[in-house]
C-alpha cells in the first residue's frame, strides 16, 4: 500500500465498523458486535492466497475496493477543493433524489455545507 494513502483506507475500514456497529452514533463499538459480526469475517477474508481480482473488487476492506472509492470521491469533486457539493453527490448515482441527497446532507456532518472524504464514506 502507498503510504500516502494508508490514511484514507484507514479511514474507510474504521467508517465501515461505525455504520454498521454503532447505528445510534455513541462513538463505541462493543467488542462482542465486532467479533459476531459479518464486517470482521469480510476483513479476514483477505487473508485467503485464492482471492480473484474481482473478489478483492467487492470486498470493503481491499485495497483495490478503498481505491476506488476514493477515485469515485475526487471525481464527484468537480472543483477539486476536497469537499462535495448537494450537486457533485448528485452524479453519483441517478437514485439519489435532490431529497435524498438533502437528507444525507442533514444527518452527516458538513464544513459550510461541503461534505469532505470522510463524511463521503
Amino acid at each position: 500500500m502507498d503510504e500516502g494513502f494508508k490514511e484514507n483506507y484507514i479511514m474507510a475500514a474504521i467508517r465501515k465498523f461505525f455504520f454498521f456497529l454503532d447505528p445510534k452514533r455513541t462513538g463505541r463499538i462493543y467488542i462482542k458486535d465486532m467479533l459476531t459480526s459479518t464486517i470482521l469475517a469480510e476483513l479476514y477474508e483477505l487473508r485467503q492466497e485464492r482471492y480473484s481480482e474481482e473478489d478483492l473488487g467487492q470486498n470493503w476492506f481491499s485495497i483495490q475496493y478503498a481505491t476506488s472509492l476514493h477515485q469515485r470521491f475526487n471525481k464527484l469533486d468537480t472543483d477539486k477543493n476536497g469537499f462535495l457539493k448537494k450537486e457533485d453527490l448528485s452524479k453519483y448515482s441517478k437514485g439519489l433524489s435532490t431529497i435524498v441527497i438533502d437528507r444525507i446532507f442533514e444527518e452527516y456532518p458538513t464544513i459550510n455545507g461541503e461534505m469532505n472524504y470522510k463524511g463521503f464514506l
